[in-house]
């Protein structure tokens, strides 16, 4: 991954098999907005206490950059992303209508075919860094338009 925003070294969590491939995504700019926070914790049954739920920033990874590098790591096949895994390192928690940088990194992984997804989110520092593995199953264009 690019180097952490506050220029400070963390090893990232290691993957299991050698990857293909990866691409970089931003830093983009991300924000908790209040509004969608107590929808957020409505939804997910966590406390409506003004906090930004930990689970809150995974919304993040469905940004527009983010789902067409996946798309170009995938290279065209017709594939449906299963979640597999999510986790998250935080340094100090999110604070609701507050702008943070947040940069991605991509692998492509064959065996098992799936990909992970690598953030570190922060201002000047960084709050936190989140991992996200999607299994990739391959179907036929047919299957998916049933």
């Amino acid at each position: 991954m690019a180097e952490p925003l506050s220029g400070a070294s963390r090893e990232p969590i290691q993957t299991r098999d050698k990857a293909s491939s990866s691409l970089h995504v931003g830093p983009l700019t991300v924000r908790a907005e209040a509004a969608e926070i107590a929808a957020f914790a409505r939804e997910a049954g966590a406390p409506l206490d003004g906090t930004v739920p930990f689970t809150f920033p995974m919304r993040w990874f469905a940004h527009p950059e983010i789902r067409a590098a996946g798309k170009k790591l995938v290279d065209g096949e017709v594939w449906i992303p299963i979640h597999e895994s999510q986790s998250f390192d935080y340094d100090r928690p999110l604070d609701a209508d507050v702008d943070y940088r947040m940069s991605i990194e991509i692998i492509r992984e064959l065996e098992p075919s799936r990909l992970i997804l690598r953030a570190e989110i922060g201002d000047a520092n960084p709050c936190l860094r989140a991992e996200m593995v999607l299994r990739i199953i391959t179907t036929d264009a047919a299957e998916t338009q049933a």
